[in-house]
């Protein structure tokens, strides 16, 4: 098993005083790890599906210790739909040019009635749609 450092580091000088943070992560645990860059077209495609079992494009349930997805394209938003099939439930996420969206677990809840008490759930698939043109999806998977 190894460990994963994780990095985000905020750098900005703001009427001349330094605002900027760095904060590291030590996730240990991860027996795996995998990095790809996924084209994402105008229509909606799945990116990461999740399962009881490991298989081709699927992540099994409750390991994943780091996802990291990065939107690499200089000027066109890419969208991520982040679903639950079972309840259903789903959230959407835009990624700007540049932007990175990191999730530490696959589990979500989604809710527009603001119950309390909610309970969180596995991930079933992570799609993406690029907004105007074809754009390049980063994709860092960690996993037990």
């Amino acid at each position: 098993m190894a460990v994963l450092k994780v990095t985000v580091k905020e750098e900005l000088v703001l009427n001349g005083k330094d605002m900027g943070n760095e904060n590291f992560l030590s996730i240990s645990g991860v027996e795996n790890a995998e990095h790809r860059i996924v084209s994402v077209g105008t229509s909606e495609q799945s990116i990461l599906l999740f399962g009881s079992a490991l298989s081709a494009g699927t992540v099994k349930d409750a390991t994943i210790k780091h996802l990291r997805l990065t939107n690499l394209d200089s000027s066109n938003k890419i969208t991520l739909r982040i679903e639950e099939a079972a309840t259903p439930g789903q959230y959407y996420v835009d990624l700007e040019a540049g932007e990175t969206f990191i999730l530490g677990n696959s589990v979500m809840y989604a809710d527009n009635t603001n119950n309390a008490g909610e309970t969180l759930v596995a991930i079933d698939a992570i799609y993406a749609t690029a907004d105007t043109a074809i754009s390049d999806l980063e994709m860092f998977i960690a996993t037990t």
